[in-house]
């Protein structure tokens, strides 16, 4: 089972986009090393999503328990990019899953991101209000 965390402890210490992969496009000072994102699914379907998604990619996949280590098979700007997740419980049917750079480009990573994302469509929590936009 993930890690579980107070609801308030994880939105309290670091604020939690409803919805991330749909925000408006940064200016390239503004990129981030990581994001977030909900889920509904239960945690081991969360990380077998990612792992289809990654391997496509060019994305050498290493899971241990609900962390998970992606590493770029070719080298980028910045050498290879590598990507941590992991799988916060917040509420018994509600998961946090963060995704942050560990090693290489952040334009690179957010590239990585946009097409993982796409992929994980069906996975990402999504309000009403998300759904109207």
């Amino acid at each position: 089972m993930p890690e579980s965390s107070e609801a308030y402890t994880v939105c309290s210490n670091r604020p939690v986009s409803a919805d991330p992969l749909h925000s408006a496009q940064p200016s390239p000072q503004e990129f981030k090393r990581e994001t977030r994102f909900t889920s509904k699914c239960p945690a081991d379907e969360i990380i077998n999503k990612i792992a289809e998604a990654a391997k496509p990619l060019g994305f050498d996949v290493q899971k241990k328990n609900y962390k998970m280590r992606l590493e770029n098979v070719k080298a980028g700007r910045k050498g290879n990019l590598n990507v941590a997740t992991e799988i916060f419980q917040v509420a018994p049917s509600l998961h946090m899953v963060e995704v942050r750079k560990a090693k290489g480009d952040t334009l690179e990573f957010h590239k990585f991101y946009k097409n993982l994302s796409t992929s994980l469509d069906k996975v990402v929590w999504k309000s009403e209000e998300d759904m109207k936009k």
